[in-house]
């Protein structure tokens, strides 16, 4: 069989296939419940979903043979190792609810530059694409010969191009943990940054030491159905963790309050109320709940709930975590309280077991209470 006509559809195929297709649906979904309306970091979750489908679906052509019948493709998705650190860098900046600036922009450098550069080869004849899939593919298979007046990488940036993308995402991650710690003591607007994060530098950290893996086990780019192969797997995971944390995707206006009667100052009016008793802390009372404090507050709970989400981008029981785990980390971190046991600060702030409390501390913080009080009061 000529190799033009080469073509296999296997199980990594299928699973290639697949991740394309949801890697591109995702990036439409989040463009589609109206950007406008949701935190900043939606539109760069579609941007890097986006990047995912298109990495996917480079390599699902290459490992699949049907790159020889759009040669015109070949590599046309290598500036994107540029662009992956920084967006998700960027993520993490705007899950902790950092907005975006025009430095942000800068990041993005490596990418432009690069995709500039790449231009070199895009412009290549066809045979040259076509000896270019073959020696990173089929190795052992004989060149066309051919001659080009413009030399595809002058300054062997394309050769080297794993390890620029190696110590690119190297860069990155390193960024990610600055910012990382940086956050841990502080207060998080977003109670999904901590759970989102370790998602997102576990992905990071373990995509480095595969592409190391393969690139040091497989010849040339044999072993990248693999790396494909591990972003779809991530796809699928990170598609169900937005699933089931169903807050993930609440508006910071809600759809369902637009035709709400509460006027602006009503809103700011119980914002106020809210603000004596948060004072007061309500909040540490296990029977605190939505109705109770709609009662306490001369509103109904439909109104508290609005200004709750338009206001503060909270549903009530986040809003009521946050309050409790801020209440527990001050006496956490308090050297006067250190003999209180776990369960006994649980109790202070409104939990009822140990356990639900742990879950929850370590849900908005990234540690256990034990953890955040030996570093808050030994360091």
């Amino acid at each position: 069989m000529p190799l033009q006509d080469f073509f296999r559809f296997d199980w990594f195929a299928a699973i290639l296939l697949v991740g394309v297709v949801q890697g591109f649906f995702l990036a439409l979904l989040f463009l589609a419940r109206r950007p406008h309306r949701q935190p900043y970091h939606h539109l760069l979750l579609a941007a890097v979903v986006f990047a995912f489908g298109t990495l996917v679906l480079d390599t699902f052509l290459c490992y699949s043979g049907l790159m020889f019948r759009v040669l015109h493709l070949v590599d046309f998705s290598e500036p994107v190792n540029f662009a992956l650190g920084p967006l998700i860098y960027l993520l993490f900046r705007s899950l902790n609810g950092s907005s975006w600036t025009r430095r942000q922009w800068l990041h993005f450098i490596p990418f432009g530059l690069y995709l500039l550069y790449h231009t070199l080869f895009y412009i290549q004849p066809e045979a040259v694409k076509y000896n270019a899939y073959i020696n990173a593919y089929f190795p052992d298979r004989e060149f066309l010969p051919v001659s080009s007046k413009v030399d595809p990488d002058p300054l062997l940036l394309t050769r080297y191009i794993n390890e620029l993308t190696i110590l690119h995402i190297i860069l990155y991650i390193g960024l990610c943990f600055r910012l990382l710690k940086r956050r841990r003591f502080s207060e998080s607007p977003n109670p999904y940054f901590y759970p989102w994060a370790r998602f997102l530098l576990y992905f990071f950290v373990a995509s480095l030491l595969l592409i190391l893996f393969v690139k040091l086990t497989y010849e040339r780019d044999l072993g990248d159905h693999l790396l494909a192969a591990f972003l779809v797997l991530q796809l699928f995971f990170a598609s169900y963790k937005i699933i089931t944390d169903s807050a993930f995707f609440q508006p910071v206006v809600q759809v369902k309050y637009e035709k709400s009667a509460l006027s602006e100052e009503a809103k700011q009016d119980l914002l106020q109320k809210l603000k004596v008793a948060e004072d007061a802390k309500f909040y540490v009372q296990p029977s605190a709940s939505l109705p109770a404090l709609a009662r306490q507050l001369h509103t109904s709970p439909h109104y508290l709930s609005q200004s709750l989400n338009e206001r503060l981008g909270k549903s009530f029981f986040e809003y009521l975590a946050a309050l409790r785990i801020k209440e527990a980390k001050a006496i956490l971190s308090d050297p006067a309280q250190r003999h209180l046991k776990v369960e006994e600060v649980a109790e202070q702030v409104g939990y009822l077991s140990k356990s639900a409390f742990s879950a929850a501390f370590k849900k908005q913080t990234g540690q256990t209470p034990g953890e955040y009080r030996k570093k808050a009061i030994l360091g």
